[in-house]
């Protein structure tokens, strides 16, 4: 296993990186498109927490805390997150704070919206060199030693990025696109490193069956340097609080949730069956909660998943 966490940290620091992708987009909104700041018209909340392939020692661990906020004065929205990135427990480690403003556009009646979106980030990357072994490290009788000329103990990378995202939304039809790392900042630590920008497109739509019964099929499409994802995923809430969920990530993997959603609060919990010639490595699981804020006549009915 040890092999495989060089493998994958070698192909962090001198290939380009991937972003961490969410499957549970109802509480990674602000992480799937910016322009969902301010969507739930009052304050909200949400966290989310990534283990993939948890079973290898190299695993990637991801953490999501995201608070927007809807500013009435200016019919507009702002969110601040805060996500973690670690790889390889601690080998390799990725924290970025976001500053979002997605202004709202209210047409025909508000039936329709048009909200585009800026978003400003700070991120700082860094390697913790002494959790990597190499062979010509081994002495017989000292074991692993550093040699005078091999790389610090650690090092860090830290830069400013921009992105930029934007959603239609009619009635209860949503699509969105985003465009994040604009400036495809340089993110190397061993050497000059852009980070390569990703394109991301999204659509949904909340079918409600009743007062207390919605369904929701979302599709998404993510592209970054000669990486290709998608998702789509069938979400049903029932009697008002229970959420069910199944989907497929490229084809690949199955994605399953199960979780409880309040008038206030929701948490959940999803977990990502591999179906590949390498699925007793790829098993994923997320772990999400978010508190809500919503104006009264808002908490009495079922809304759309994108603005709770």
């Amino acid at each position: 296993m040890k092999y495989i966490t060089v493998l994958l940290v070698a192909i962090g620091l001198h290939g380009y990186a991937q972003d961490p992708i969410y499957t549970n987009t109802q509480q990674s909104l602000i992480a799937l498109n910016p322009s969902f700041a301010g969507s739930n018209g009052l304050l909200r909340y949400q966290s989310s927490t990534r283990s993939q392939w948890y079973n290898l020692s190299g695993s990637y661990l991801t953490y999501c805390n995201s608070v927007d906020a809807y500013i009435k004065p200016i019919k507009g929205g702002i969110a601040l997150s805060y996500i973690r990135d670690d790889q390889a427990k601690g080998t390799l480690v990725t924290d970025r704070i976001d500053l979002s403003y997605a202004q709202h556009f209210n047409l025909l009646d508000e039936k329709l919206k048009i909200i585009p979106s800026v978003q400003v980030s700070v991120f700082k990357k860094t390697i913790d060199n002494t959790k990597l072994n190499f062979g010509d490290q081994i002495d017989a009788r000292r074991g692993f030693i550093w040699y005078n000329n091999t790389l610090p103990p650690t090092a860090s990378k830290s830069n400013v990025d921009v992105s930029a995202g934007l959603i239609i939304n009619y009635k209860h039809l949503y699509i969105g696109s985003s465009i994040f790392h604009i400036t495809q900042p340089d993110e190397g630590i061993m050497e000059p490193s852009k980070l390569p920008y990703r394109f991301s497109a999204f659509t949904s739509y909340n079918l409600f069956l009743s007062d207390n019964v919605l369904i929701n099929a979302l599709f998404r499409f993510e592209n970054q340097q000669n990486f290709t994802a998608t998702n789509f995923n069938i979400n049903a809430l029932f009697a008002k609080h229970f959420m069910l969920s199944v989907g497929l990530r490229n084809d690949n993997a199955i994605c399953t949730l199960i979780g409880y959603r309040h008038n206030y609060f929701t948490i959940s919990g999803g977990y990502e069956f591999g179906i590949s010639s390498i699925s007793s490595t790829a098993g994923s699981f997320e772990i999400c909660g978010s508190f809500n804020l919503r104006h009264k006549d808002e908490r009495k009915i079922v809304s759309d998943i994108e603005r709770w």
